[in-house]
Formats: structure tokens, C-alpha cells, sequence
């Protein structure tokens, strides 16, 4: 693996610890595992978070597209 490619790597792990140790992605998640439980779809989990206040890691809105991700990342479904 040559420099770039590893910078690239060292880039991706860092994104991920940072969004992983997020303080508003924990509550997040902890609120999705009740929301998949519950068999919500996508955009309906998405406008829960929005409407309880919860922010991306980023502090961005939830799109049906960051809510898969997380579900992805988290393995709950």
C-alpha cells in the first residue's frame, strides 16, 4: 500500500471513530434499535430523529439515506 492509499485508510478509520464515539449518534442509534424493532420504514425513522431534535454526527439533518448507514454500520437489520 503505497503512502496515499494509506492516507486514504487512516482517513476512513478516523471518520469512523469519530462518528462512533459522537455523543448524538450514540442516542441516535439507541433510539434506531427501537425504531427498527418497531419496523418503521427509512423515511419515517429519518423524520423521528429530525422531530426529537437528534443530529448527525456532522450536525446535519437525517436523510433515509444517513439512516440506512447507520442501520448498515450498526448491523440491525
Amino acid at each position: 500500500m503505497d503512502k496515499h492509499e494509506q492516507a486514504i485508510q487512516n482517513s476512513i478509520r478516523t471518520c469512523r471513530e469519530k462518528a462512533d464515539n459522537n455523543p448524538n449518534n450514540k442516542r441516535a442509534v439507541a433510539m434506531l434499535r427501537t425504531l427498527v424493532k418497531e419496523e418503521h420504514t427509512l423515511q419515517e425513522i429519518a423524520d423521528i430523529l429530525n422531530k426529537e431534535g437528534f443530529v448527525t454526527s456532522k450536525g446535519g439533518r437525517f436523510y433515509k439515506s444517513t439512516v440506512y448507514k447507520l442501520i448498515r454500520r450498526y448491523n440491525l437489520k
